[in-house]
């Protein structure tokens, strides 16, 4: 065996048995795991140590539903997440329009349940924001509310709070970013990820103009994270376009080790059910309408085979119920071990929930997205008994579904501890630390075709590792929020150390 050139030592290594408390790296891999002085023997003389001082030494976590490129431009825009009220959406906005000078306005976050209503009037930015074009994104990026200068601009109707595709006529006027300030900003989204232990993002759609500035920063050895990105499945076009741009995705399609992989395609069945876009079985709590769906009749099934056919993954953005049978039912009769996922699976029907892992399909779901302080106006327009059966994860996984968990920053922030405590700890289907430390590890792993790789400590294994500030198996679960990471590495080099 060849020496070791880096150590973990002095800690407790996740899902391990007694005694075993170090991981000793050679290059980019995982050469054994042990007891220190085992580990230590193993050792070059020019090891580099990390001490973790007795905390947990897991897999680095790989989040499997993120917009990297989109959340690492919106840290240095206004950021509206965690505001509860009006007041304090007005206090923020005007506060950063103050320090902010710029052709825009351009931010995120909002909660709907801070307006009175569900929704942020264009009145109310106009007296915000009176000298320039504003837009800002609502916290899950389905709802955009503009003044009425931005409005004017992209030619929207007057007045209106945009939802789903009608916030293209706008975000399509906002001057774009050049590429040196794109891989800039995914520089800072780098060292975001690291800092939270994650070493592993799997970006969802767009993934084709992307391409470009992630091989820049691997040509320049700057990846601190591995990346997989999808390729995006549009609603609306004909059969014959369809396989003309997966001809074209397949030249587009690169695999770079493994730091860069794609073999994925995105697709959005529906929107969200806090602006009524969610596609649902049965109306609204209120009983106005049910939420349409995007793909008409069989055109996302059609769809899905063709693509499934050339060996290409398929993900879909399901929230509502009938968005979500849309999904299985497009993966029937698909290609056994494709490993097809459904995104978010907030409102399932009962009925469809054993067909995940009948179909073998992979449940991706973001945990903070049950927060209850993000969940009021999701339950209103739901109502129970629907809103008490959401986010079903143990259902799901009950059943045989790989459950795989991700952010889905900048919806929520890119925070995996936030999303264990919650699963943990929510409601009736609440998970033990083990599975939700697996879906946020091993199960994201799965869900991209990468789990021979990556997602667990042992040998031959990618040297991803999170070395945590506490033993997680033992931390009281009213704490497992407030973890923190001590070092990243990811293939063997540091990443992070604090």
């Amino acid at each position: 065996m060849q020496r070791a050139t880096l150590a973990v030592v002095n800690g407790r290594v996740w899902g391990a048995g007694p005694g075993v408390t170090a991981v000793a790296v050679t290059g980019d891999r995982i050469a054994a795991i042990g007891g220190d002085s085992d580990i230590r023997r193993l050792a070059a003389p020019a090891v580099q140590l990390v001490d973790a001082a007795g905390a947990t030494i897991m897999p680095a976590f790989n989040d499997a539903h993120v917009h990297f490129l989109s959340a690492s431009r919106s840290l240095g825009e206004l950021d509206l997440h965690g505001a509860q009220t009006q007041e304090e959406v007005q206090r923020r906005v005007e506060d950063y329009a103050r320090r902010h000078a710029g052709p825009w306005l351009v931010g995120r976050g909002w909660f709907y349940s801070a307006f009175p209503g569900g929704m942020p009037a264009v009145e109310l930015l106009d007296r915000l924001v009176p000298d320039r074009p504003a837009y800002i994104e609502s916290f899950d990026a389905h709802t955009g509310w503009a003044n009425s200068q931005a409005l004017r601009i992209a030619g929207a109707p007057p007045g209106e709070v945009l939802k789903e595709s009608a916030m293209l006529l706008v975000t399509s006027r906002i001057p774009p970013r050049s590429r040196p300030e794109d891989v800039e900003a995914l520089r800072a989204g780098m060292r975001l990820a690291a800092s939270r232990g994650i070493g592993s993002v799997q970006e969802a759609g767009r993934g084709v103009s992307q391409l470009p500035l992630w091989e820049s920063l691997l040509d320049g050895g700057e990846m601190t994270v591995r990346v997989r990105l999808a390729f995006d499945m549009s609603p609306g076009i004909s059969m014959g376009d369809w396989a003309d741009r997966l001809a074209t995705y397949r030249e587009a399609r690169r695999d770079h080790g493994p730091w860069i992989s794609t073999g994925i395609l995105k697709a959005f069945a529906d929107g969200v059910v806090e602006s009524r876009t969610a596609s649902l079985l049965e109306p609204y709590q209120d009983g106005d309408g049910r939420g349409a769906p995007l793909w008409e009749g069989d055109e996302l099934a059609t769809a899905v085979r063709m693509a499934d056919a050339q060996g290409w993954q398929v993900q879909v953005h399901a929230i509502g119920d009938a968005a979500i049978r849309q999904a299985l039912d497009a993966f029937e009769g698909t290609t056994a071990g494709r490993r097809h996922r459904i995104e978010h699976i907030e409102a399932p029907a009962e009925s469809d929930v054993p067909r995940f892992g009948k179909l073998g399909v992979v449940a991706s779901m973001q945990p903070q997205h049950a927060d209850p302080a993000l969940t009021e106006v999701w339950r209103r327009n739901l109502g129970a008994p629907r809103s008490d059966r959401g986010w079903p994860w143990i259902s799901l996984a009950e059943s045989g579904a790989r459950l795989a968990f991700g952010s889905d920053w900048p919806v929520v922030p890119l925070d995996p501890f936030a999303g264990i405590s919650i699963a943990t700890a929510t409601h009736r289907q609440r998970l033990d630390l083990a599975h939700a430390v697996e879906a946020w590890t091993s199960g994201s792993a799965y869900a991209e075709h990468a789990d021979g790789i990556k997602g667990e400590l042992r040998a031959g294994m990618l040297a991803d590792i999170a070395v945590l500030d506490r033993d997680l198996a033992s931390a009281p679960a009213a704490d497992l929020g407030s973890a923190a990471v001590r070092a990243t590495i990811v293939g063997g080099r540091v990443a992070y150390e604090r």
